[in-house]
């Protein structure tokens, strides 16, 4: 008898299952069109160099904004040419991503209305970030001329700036495609 119930019990959630899993089968989405766009095709958008471009020197600025900080978060800089070094890597990769940035925007065309619309905050967004980097930027380039930078004002101009740069790494910043 108490065979019988374990063989009938094995049975029915072996159907169970299989029919849960006949019925919980993926549907095949929906293939999407590429909406036409003047002067921007979205789906090529991330095939076209730039933002290969601008997300390799976005990564090079994090990594050696990253380094400098680390140089300079125990409260003194070891060897002050790596951390010159260093800040010059990151200013120049700022620059990069903007003439990047540059040349990208004036590739684009005459963009629609409607899509100038759309990408009108994200833009003004971008635009707020970069004169924030750039101010620190700016107060790095100060500290670092002295003859010997002040370690906790390297630390904290790196610091801040590392979080901009990884605010601007997030998904939810970018623009959906």
């Amino acid at each position: 008898m108490k065979n019988s119930k374990l063989i009938i019990a094995v049975i029915f959630a072996v159907l169970l299952f299989s029919a849960g899993s006949i019925f919980a089968q993926p549907k095949k989405p929906m293939p999407m069109k590429p909406m036409p766009m003047q002067g921007m095709d979205m789906p090529m958008m991330p095939k076209d160099g730039h933002q290969a471009l601008m997300m390799a020197f976005h990564h090079n600025a994090m990594a050696f904004t990253r380094a400098l900080w680390e140089m300079s978060s125990d409260g003194s800089i070891q060897n002050v040419d790596l951390a010159r070094a260093a800040f010059a890597e990151v200013k120049r990769s700022l620059e990069k991503m903007e003439e990047v940035h540059q040349i990208h925007k004036s590739t684009m065309g005459k963009m629609d209305p409607a899509m100038m619309e759309k990408v009108k905050p994200m833009m003004e967004k971008m635009e707020a970030e970069k004169a924030l980097l750039k101010g620190h930027i700016q107060a790095l380039e100060s500290v670092m001329q002295s003859g010997t930078p002040r370690a906790h004002e390297v630390e904290m101009h790196a610091a801040a700036m590392l979080l901009r740069l990884e605010k601007m790494n997030k998904p939810e910043m970018k623009m959906p495609m």
